[in-house]
């Protein structure tokens, strides 16, 4: 079922589905939090199943051996531990079917948020997800990095999913269940809750839980003993050395594929056709599959399927970066970073390409300055702020931004413009064009934009970018994606 909200409560929703993946909370059930729950309890739960089955033999031979006289105590001991190992499997297998419905569930509420009906229309809802990601992240602070971790699972999966279908579209997958699950559905309606849809249900779904637990592992105890130290006082987010990242990527990566493979069901058919059950079970053992495959092929980055989740990753790890030197000003250095990688051959040429046509250099939610036009198309005598807002922009450097000032005026946005990198103040060319103003009248601009006397106190007379956040944390800002109409600047 769709999930249902009002404008100014999209961002809630949007934090919420954040925290079901990822959270610290004293009910632990977001995923991530399950995870670490399961791997405490691995060993005991493999030592429980280990000593059920060794009575069970214990007593099968003792029935072989016995005399006449033991054969009904036997045979009722027999009984009991048959009894008790099944109701271990039987908990077992409810608690891993518990846990696969209620990533299946986040998966489906994820696109209801930013799945249209029509490719412009996924496109505008999807930006709109990852904008408000961005924009209720702290670009500033203390905090910026524990953050960053929780929300950068749901926005790698998001853009992973808008990557497959772009890769889809260019003809750049081959893989047989992908591409048969796409031709199927292509004159489906999306969001009939009640039917099956073979391109959502099988592939988007999955490809969204593969990138939700591409990262699983790291709730291993092996894996949070090198990030926080044996006594976990060590600070999670320090840049590990060599040795250590190299153990901690392996310990991860196995500890993922352990948690897909043993700590998620599949799932129930609920129907009594022998036929119908026999194909469900096929397309969920497909399914699982294809999770694996994603994970296992993000380690082969120039594998086809490997793609799918690498390059959002690598592009998450940046754009939503967890390390301690954190620079918001240099977001837009992503997109150059994947260009430089695909020219060393590092990443797929192809891939790369097809990707940064749909995020372009900047990123959504990012605060743009930049030089307007007046009536006769010249050049003003200052500059405004804008965000960025739509995926697809005509050109890698001309972001789709939503104008947030008027007359150095913030107000609710009403309109949209293309930005040109001429006018962009994060280009050298556009902050030259704005050099001969004088310094008073540069101060005068500053004070009517930035929020508090320490941003401007340390803010650089011409900005390269601007936050955003505080705007945004005002509700009535938050409508940066209804339809208005764009200038081109």
């Amino acid at each position: 079922m769709a999930l249902s909200f009002g404008k100014a409560a999209y961002a809630k929703v949007v934090q919420r589905l954040i925290e079901r993946i990822y959270h610290n909370s004293a009910l632990q059930d977001s995923i991530y939090e399950q995870a670490v729950s399961w791997f405490a309890g691995q060993e005991q739960r493999q030592q429980q199943l280990a000593n059920a089955q060794q009575q069970l033999f214990l007593f099968e031979n003792r029935q072989q051996q016995s005399s006449k006289a033991n054969q009904a105590a036997i045979t009722r001991n027999l009984r009991l531990a048959e009894a008790q190992q099944k109701t271990l499997e039987e908990e077992i297998e409810e608690n891993n079917f518990l846990r696969f419905q209620a990533l299946q569930q986040l998966c489906r509420d994820i696109l209801s948020l930013c799945q249209g009906d029509t490719f412009t229309e996924t496109n505008s809802y999807s930006a709109k997800m990852l904008g408000t990601i961005q924009l209720i992240c702290p670009t500033r602070g203390k905090n910026i990095q524990k953050e960053n971790q929780k929300a950068r699972h749901l926005y790698k999966a998001i853009l992973s999913i808008r990557f497959l279908d772009r890769l889809v579209l260019d003809g750049l997958i081959d893989n047989p269940f992908i591409i048969d699950r796409f031709q199927q559905s292509k004159h489906l309606h999306y969001h009939d809750d009640t039917e099956y849809h073979p391109y959502r249900d099988d592939v988007h779904v999955p490809v969204l839980m593969a990138a939700i637990l591409q990262d699983i592992g790291r709730s291993h105890p092996s894996c949070l003993a090198i990030l926080k130290g044996p006594e976990g006082t060590f600070d999670e987010f320090r840049e590990l050395d060599a040795q250590e990242r190299i153990t901690y990527l392996q310990a991860n990566y196995n500890a993922t594929l352990s948690y897909v493979q043993e700590a998620l069901g599949t799932g129930r058919y609920m129907g009594r056709d022998k036929e119908e059950r026999d194909r469900f079970l096929q397309t969920e053992i497909e399914k699982r599959e294809l999770i694996i495959a994603l994970i296992k092929q993000a380690a082969r980055p120039a594998s086809e399927l490997g793609n799918i989740l690498k390059i959002p990753q690598i592009y998450t790890s940046m754009i939503l970066s967890t390390k301690l030197v954190y620079n918001y000003e240099d977001l837009p250095k992503a997109a150059l970073a994947l260009e430089k990688s695909a020219e060393q051959a590092k990443l797929d040429q192809q891939a790369v390409v097809a990707f940064l046509r749909i995020v372009g250099m900047f990123p959504q939610g990012y605060g743009v300055p930049y030089i307007p036009k007046d009536s006769d198309g010249h050049d003003m005598e200052r500059y405004e702020y804008a965000i960025v807002t739509g995926l697809y922009p005509p050109e890698l450097k001309k972001p789709i931004c939503r104008i947030v000032t008027y007359s150095l005026t913030y107000q609710a946005s009403a309109r949209g413009c293309v930005i040109s990198a001429e006018n962009n103040l994060y280009f050298p060319q556009a902050r030259r064009k704005l050099e001969f103003i004088p310094e008073e009248r540069l101060l005068e601009i500053m004070r009517k934009l930035v929020y508090n006397f320490e941003e401007r106190m340390s803010s650089p007379l011409l900005p390269r970018c601007w936050h955003p956040d505080e705007y945004f944390i005002n509700q009535k800002n938050q409508n940066l994606w209804n339809k208005a109409a764009m200038l081109q600047n």
